[in-house]
C-alpha cells in the first residue's frame, strides 16, 4: 500500500509529477463526461421522436382520445393494416 504524504513533505519534482498526473486524470474525466452528454442528448432527442412517431400513428389511427389504451391502439392499428391488407387483393 502507497504511503501518502502531505504536500508539504512533498519534493517539487514529486508536486509537478502528481499535478501532471491529475491533469491526465482530469482531461480523461471531462472526455468522458462529454461523450455520456452526447450520448444522453442523442437519446433524448430519439426519445422525442419516438413521441412524435407515436403522436401520429395515434392521429392516424383515430385514437386521439385520453383513456385509449397502448392495448387498444395496437388492436386499431392491426385492425386497420388488416383492413390495408384485404383490400390489396
Amino acid at each position: 500500500m502507497t504511503e501518502h504524504k502531505s504536500t508539504a513533505d512533498l519534493s517539487r519534482e514529486e508536486l509537478e509529477t502528481a499535478f501532471d498526473e491529475l491533469a491526465v486524470h482530469f482531461d480523461k474525466a471531462a472526455r468522458h463526461l462529454e461523450h455520456a452528454t452526447r450520448v444522453a442528448a442523442k437519446q433524448a432527442q430519439e426519445y422525442g421522436e419516438a413521441l412524435l412517431w407515436l403522436k401520429e400513428i395515434r392521429q392516424a389511427a383515430g385514437a386521439t382520445a385520453p383513456g385509449i389504451s397502448h392495448r387498444e391502439l395496437c388492436l386499431q392499428i392491426r385492425d386497420m393494416r388488416r383492413k390495408a391488407l384485404e383490400g390489396q387483393h
